[in-house]
C-alpha cells in the first residue's frame, strides 16, 4: 500500500488495484463498495449458462456483483471507477453494460460540471429565481461555502 499527497492510498484487493481515500469521510458518495464474492463452494456451475466448472472451464468472479461465471459469460474487462479500480476489471455481461452506461453518463455530466453548469433555484411557490453556477473544483473537494453564486462540487469518483 502506498499513499500520495492527495490523501489517497493504493490498495491491492483480491479484485485488483484500487485508489482509495485515506479518510472515508473524504470519499465520494458515488463510489460503490466491493461486493462479497459468492464463495467458490457455493457455485459449482456458471450462474448464467450453467456450465460446470472443471479444469478446462474455470470459475471467475464478476468484480461488480461478486457472482461466479465461466470465461464465456465473464470475459469483458471494463473500467469500474465507481469502485476506485485503477485498471479495467472482469465483469459479467449484465454488469459490464451497467458500467458502460454509467461511464457514458458521468462522462457527459462531468464535462458540463468541469466548465460550470448554471442552475435556476426558486424557493417554494416564489416566482423569483436565483442563478447558481456549479462546477468541479480543481482538487475535487466540496466547498461548503458558496463563493458568490458559485458552488464547488466534489468529484464523482
Amino acid at each position: 500500500m502506498s499513499t500520495d499527497r492527495d490523501g489517497k492510498k493504493l490498495v491491492r484487493s483480491p479484485s485488483g488495484l484500487r485508489m482509495l481515500p485515506e479518510n472515508r469521510a473524504l470519499g465520494s458518495p458515488f463510489c460503490l463498495e466491493e461486493p462479497q464474492w459468492v464463495p467458490d463452494k457455493e457455485c459449482p456451475l456458471c450462474m448464467h449458462c450453467d456450465a460446470k466448472f472443471d479444469f478446462i472451464t474455470r470459475k471467475h468472479h464478476c468484480r461488480r456483483c461478486g457472482k461466479c461465471f465461466c470465461d464465456k459469460c465473464c470475459s469483458k474487462k471494463v473500467p469500474l471507477p465507481r469502485m476506485c479500480f485503477v485498471d479495467p476489471v472482469r465483469q459479467c455481461a449484465e454488469c459490464s453494460v451497467i458500467s458502460q452506461k454509467e461511464m457514458e453518463f458521468y462522462d457527459r455530466q462531468l464535462k458540463v460540471l468541469m466548465n460550470g453548469a448554471t442552475f435556476y433555484i426558486t424557493q417554494g411557490s416564489s416566482e423569483k429565481s436565483e442563478n447558481v453556477v456549479c462546477r468541479l473544483s480543481n482538487n475535487h473537494r466540496f466547498s461548503p461555502k458558496p463563493q458568490g453564486n458559485l458552488f464547488v462540487l466534489l468529484s464523482f469518483w
